[in-house]
């Protein structure tokens, strides 16, 4: 465990829930599961999804192919699949045009550009970095980012070692000299398995971290100086 705050010359951020609310799809799925009188928390079907997911974000499989295969892992009867599944497609775009950065994100990233804190994205998606840098380019900081690397791009997601070795790498820096902003257990806890500074945001409670910040503006006492 670190003490007091040090400070680092880059800051590697997850995408989702980090740079901007990646929930309201997932929360929405979970209202219609449960109008189908299918008992299951929210918790348990990100986690479900989630174990889905994995072989989709290294390129090896197809997303709605993978949602088809969690429907059927959660019993949702067959004659409700194909009303869902379209109901979740129209759902997923409507989310997606109406993305929002999260509160302080444009303003923070800007004042650690102008410190000198190289910035990349580390993103676990079935998009390449083209689909990357298109949210970040919506959500208006694109420019901030000296490199983005996206999971089905370099064929390895977090927490696998070498998806934090190439973002490291992108910014030619070296472990030490990199803090990693996540907010999921297995993410944090594979960023401090690999010597990153794990530094959790928008959390949840049960994952480690070297340091927590409430408000995205706090990064700024990490930076180096």
């Amino acid at each position: 465990m670190h003490v007091g705050h040090p400070r680092f010359r880059g800051l590697i951020f997850d995408n989702g829930d980090i740079l901007f609310d990646a929930s309201l799809w997932r929360r929405w799925l979970h209202t219609e599961i449960e109008a189908l009188d299918i008992k299951v928390t929210f918790d348990e079907l990100v986690a479900h999804w989630e174990s889905e997911l994995v072989d989709v974000y290294q390129g090896k499989a197809a997303y709605w192919d993978r949602f088809d295969k969690l429907l059927g892992r959660l019993k949702v009867p067959t004659a409700s699949r194909t009303m869902l599944t379209d109901a979740a497609k129209q759902k997923a775009k409507a989310v997606q045009t109406d993305r929002l950065p999260m509160p302080g994100v444009p303003e923070t990233l800007a004042q650690l550009r102008q410190q000198g804190v190289k910035l990349a994205v580390l993103s676990d998606t079935e998009g390449g970095e083209v689909a990357v840098r298109g949210i970040l380019q919506q959500l208006g900081v694109e420019d901030f980012f000296d490199s983005v690397i996206a999971s089905s791009d370099i064929g390895y997601s977090k927490p696998a070692p070498e998806a934090y070795a190439s973002a490291v790498k992108s910014l030619a820096l070296s472990h030490d000299q990199c803090a990693f902003v996540a907010h999921d257990v297995d993410e944090l806890t594979g960023a401090q398995d690999v010597g990153l500074f794990a530094i959790a945001y928008n959390d949840t409670p049960s994952a480690p971290r070297d340091a927590t910040v409430e408000h995205f503006s706090e990064l700024l006492k990490f930076a180096q100086a």
